[in-house]
């Protein structure tokens, strides 16, 4: 079977959403979750910022405030005939502070490729708050997908090959320097692992980076792995996320958390399978092999721990993964408590969220309509755009 598009433009919904699937997702009652029990629960969900491009991951940063990355809304350079359809780059994607008095964009002109209309972006997905008022900021994808001279302007190509795949350290208000490039490093390393996932590798499409304890990791959806980036730049693997024989496609782990008792806490966006349920969160201590902490969940797109010691799970779409026009956009995040009970919030509110923080305030904070321009998705669907909004 071939790789879905989650590889590589990250969770494309090139037929955008029908009105068949949007009332499905306003009817939808709380989804339920394998093993633990399940409850729902209405939490209020309050926009703190709209209008933006493509919202993907989010961090705590100093006095309060979010960092964000804004996949942007891709651009006028469009290329066509790949498995993916039209895609078009620009320079749109940034890094932003969302502080109770808006929006700051800390760096802008950033590379951007989507599909037709700025839905579904790729870009700057992953933010982590660093050291001494710096963060960290993870572009997705590598250099292999970006198209050869000639296709789009040269200027451009030149940012593409620059900025995909690559982990960037910004130190506010504007400098921005590149760590690593992680996406062609994970791409070499399947390349010469192909036996791991025959259908898909090689592949790279990093997507969360988590800066903890001085170290800084990333995860990689293509590559299915969790590297550690070394002070020189070299991403060495800690950890490789396989699927049971048999299954439709590979892991795609999407995020990355430190839980309180120390170890990483990795979620998955398929687990082998795009039906409901197969989504799993794995424990990794560095240097022993990962473990299967929980099971039954389904997408999902951003993870951590809340100041309540409850383990949190954005869910992408609570129905599957279904990239197509009859797509159901609803979404979901579950907190997981330290017995196992797991709780549903923000049910019928939730549209493709995708990145997590959580609060100094107790609340949580979701990304909401990530694969929105800021124009939105019709009359709808997310009509103010990409969202920020916080839960509690």
């Amino acid at each position: 079977m071939s790789k879905p598009a989650v590889h590589r433009r990250r969770l494309i919904v090139t037929g955008g959403v029908t009105a068949l699937g949007l009332a499905t997702a306003l009817a939808l009652a709380a989804p339920s979750a394998a093993g633990a029990q399940t409850q729902g629960h209405q939490n209020k969900v309050t926009v703190i910022a709209d209008h933006l491009n493509n919202p993907r991951g989010l961090a705590p940063a100093p006095g309060g405030g979010l960092y964000l990355a804004e996949a942007g809304r891709g651009g006028k350079a469009c290329a066509g005939g790949g498995e993916e359809g039209t895609t078009c780059a620009g320079k749109t994607g940034s890094f932003d502070l969302v502080t109770k008095h808006g929006v700051k964009r800390i760096v802008t002109g950033l590379i951007s490729a989507s599909g037709e209309g700025g839905v579904a972006a790729e870009g700057p997905v992953s933010v982590s708050r660093g050291p001494d008022g710096t963060f960290y900021g993870q572009f997705g994808l590598n250099t292999h997908v970006v198209p050869p001279e000639g296709v789009i302007p040269a200027k451009l190509r030149a940012v593409a090959l620059a900025e995909l795949g690559r982990l960037v350290r910004v130190s506010p208000p504007h400098s921005i320097k590149v760590v690593s490039n992680v996406g062609d490093q994970d791409y070499a390393w399947t390349s010469t692992r192909v036996k791991l996932a025959p259908n898909d590798f090689p592949d790279a499409n990093p997507n969360a980076v988590l800066y903890s304890h001085g170290h800084r990791y990333v995860i990689d959806a293509g590559a299915n792995t969790l590297v550690e980036v070394h002070g020189n730049g070299v991403a060495k693997v800690v950890a490789f996320f396989g699927v049971p024989k048999g299954s439709q496609s590979d892991s795609v782990p999407t995020c990355v958390a430190r839980g309180p008792d120390g170890a990483l806490y990795v979620g998955e966006l398929l687990g082998g399978f795009y039906s409901p349920g197969h989504a799993r969160v794995w424990r990794v201590v560095p240097g022993h092999a990962p473990k299967v902490w929980t099971t039954g969940l389904t997408t999902v797109q951003g993870c951590g721990f809340g100041r309540d010691g409850a383990f949190y799970a954005t869910e992408y779409q609570v129905n599957g993964l279904n990239e197509g026009p009859t797509a159901n956009p609803a979404g979901d995040v579950v907190r997981i408590d330290r017995h196992g009970h797991r709780t549903h919030l923000g049910v019928g509110k939730l549209f493709n969220p995708s990145g997590f923080a959580a609060g100094s305030d107790g609340a949580i904070y979701v990304s909401n309509c990530s694969i929105a321009p800021a124009n939105g998705m019709g009359p709808q669907l997310c009509k103010t755009g990409g969202q920020v909004v916080r839960i509690g």
